[in-house]
């Protein structure tokens, strides 16, 4: 019970770190409630265990999104702001920002526009998949905390 809770504290950890470095959904009440139940809860179970795959894999996708989807999106958007004349973006408005020096650029090059256009409806596409594995790992989270509520109590 002592691994689980640290190694669950840890993903803890994990997570507020993720979150705070990349704006994505906060787990760390998830998780304090996760840890709260699993407390009550045999740890070596068969739900418990389920439960804990469950909230190992919905890290693992967020941590996914977080990395390779928001470094993809911050090239893109670095990309559409070069080619309109921009300097690369450093806030974290950077498709608004994007959006609006295509409504405003500082260059009249139409193959510039058109690049940087292009490059808003890629990130419109990833945005939406970043958001999609977001949601799905929110979803895992609520699923492990009901499944390890099932898990029998000590």
């Amino acid at each position: 019970m002592k691994e689980l809770m640290r190694t669950v504290g840890l993903m803890c950890l994990m997570c507020c770190m993720a979150a705070a470095s990349a704006g994505a959904h906060d787990f760390s009440a998830d998780i304090a409630k996760f840890n709260a139940i699993a407390a009550t809860r045999k740890a070596d179970s068969p739900e418990s265990i389920q439960a804990r795959l469950a909230l190992e894999r919905a890290q693992a996708e967020i941590d996914q999104a977080d990395v390779k989807m928001l470094l993809r999106i911050r090239s893109l958007t670095n990309s559409g702001l070069r080619a309109v004349g921009e300097q690369p973006a450093f806030l974290g408005s950077e498709i608004k920002r994007l959006e609006d020096a295509i409504s405003h650029p500082k260059t009249n090059d139409p193959a510039k526009l058109a690049e940087a256009r292009e490059i808003l409806a890629r990130l419109a596409v990833e945005k939406k998949v970043y958001d999609t594995l977001e949601n799905s790992a929110v979803d895992q989270m609520k699923e492990a905390l009901k499944t390890l509520e099932s898990a029998p109590a000590k």
